[in-house]
């Protein structure tokens, strides 16, 4: 590529815009897993809970993916503060793999309805613990994959000292003197 310091108004127009359109994609994309991981945690409450009885109404499974979801938050929590994570990126990271998950979770579960044999399934009372059980899975997989594993950033190489002039001296701890 041309290193070319004078470009046109055009140009810095063009890049400009392109960078403007990027920017906002991103953001879209942030925001729309966000939403996703955020609908995701509401998908679970309303799984979890769904006949109103409260912590009677709960499953054994149920009672497995709370205490796991619980331990995995923390995890995720510790690794965050490790990891200098602030707040809000490690509450992103968390709602992004939430996100992120559940939209595959979504594709895989909507993939029997195009073939047809969910109504199979529906006829034995199967596919809606299946689909529960698959749905809470996934959900603690996105726990677990969504934790930082390294810090945000690269850690800064250490710098040695400048290489010294190797010393005339018989004593090498000791520097000639002019």
């Amino acid at each position: 590529m041309r290193d070319n310091p004078k470009v046109s108004l055009l140009t810095q127009v063009d890049t400009g815009l392109a960078r403007f359109a990027c920017g906002l994609l991103e953001g879209l994309k942030h925001l729309g897993l966000w939403l996703l991981g955020l609908i995701a945690i509401a998908n679970y409450y309303a799984l979890i809970f769904e006949y109103g009885e409260g912590l009677s109404d709960m499953a054994l499974h149920e009672w497995a993916f709370m205490l796991l979801a619980l331990a995995l938050t923390w995890r995720h929590c510790h690794y965050a503060r490790h990891f200098d994570y602030g707040f809000w990126r490690g509450l992103g990271r968390w709602l992004t793999a939430q996100g992120i998950l559940f939209a595959v979770g979504m594709i895989i579960l909507a993939i029997p309805e195009f073939t047809g044999s969910a109504k199979a399934l529906d006829s034995l009372d199967l596919a809606t613990k299946e689909e529960e059980v698959l749905s809470l899975a996934f959900a603690l997989l996105a726990l677990y994959l969504g934790a930082p594993t390294q810090p945000r950033t690269a850690p800064k190489p250490v710098t040695e000292n400048p290489r010294q002039a190797p010393s005339t001296s018989p004593n090498p701890d000791k520097a000639v003197s002019p």
